[in-house]
Formats: C-alpha cells, structure tokens, sequence
C-alpha cells in the first residue's frame, strides 16, 4: 500500500529540487548580463593611466549558504560607485567649488536584473 504523505512529499521535494536549479542557473546567467551591461554603461575614464579602470572592475561574486546561493554584483572601486550614482560637490581647500553632476548607471541595470530574473524564472518553470 502506497502511504500518500510519502508521496506527496517526495513530489514536492523533487520540484523544489528542480525550482532551486532553475533559481541558480538564471541567477548565474542574468549576473553576467548585468555585467556586461555595468561595463558597457559605466562613466570611463579618459585620460591617464587607469583610463577605463571603473568600468572594467565590475565583478560578480557568489556565495554559498546554507541551501541557496547568494550573487553579489560589485564594484573594486566601491566608494566610487556612490559618487558617480549620485553626484557630489567638488571641494577644494575645504570650499565647496562646484557639483558633480549623477551619472546613473547602477539603477537602470538593477531594475532590469529584478524584471529579467522574474521572466526567466517563469519561462523556465
């Protein structure tokens, strides 16, 4: 005789199995979209040395717990990436001179991850 508690569970345990691949697997390829986005629409750098540098830093970064991952898109320059988002006054010799004006490059990119990993998901389940 088939105990139907068993069986549910084993049915809902096997679909979450599949739900948590399908999770991982658009988490890891809307991440590398996101950076190639953050690369393409970052502020560059035009003169010196580290011409490009702040686009070219963007990292993605994953972490395992307990049973989920958690990806973390970054920046190396990461004091940079608040200034650039948000403008900031220009200070010399301790006198406010000017403001930078925000150069929104960050948002945009993360409204697209929250919608592109809601589409994905749900065309893959």
């Amino acid at each position: 005789m088939i105990d139907l508690s068993k069986e549910i569970n084993s049915i809902l345990k096997d679909y979450a199995d599949d739900v948590e691949k399908t999770l991982l697997k658009v988490e890891d390829e809307v991440a590398e979209e996101a950076i190639d986005k953050l690369k393409k629409t970052s502020p560059q750098k035009t003169r010196g040395k580290k011409k490009g540098h702040y686009a070219k830093s963007w990292k993605v970064d994953k972490k395992a717990k307990q049973r989920y991952a958690q990806t973390i898109i970054h920046n190396k320059d990461y004091q940079l990436t608040h200034l650039l988002e948000n403008g900031h006054d220009i200070v010399r010799n301790g006198q406010v001179v000017g403001h930078a004006a925000a150069q929104p490059h960050i948002k945009p990119v993360e409204e697209w991850v929250k919608k592109e990993m809601v589409e994905r998901t749900e065309k893959e389940l």
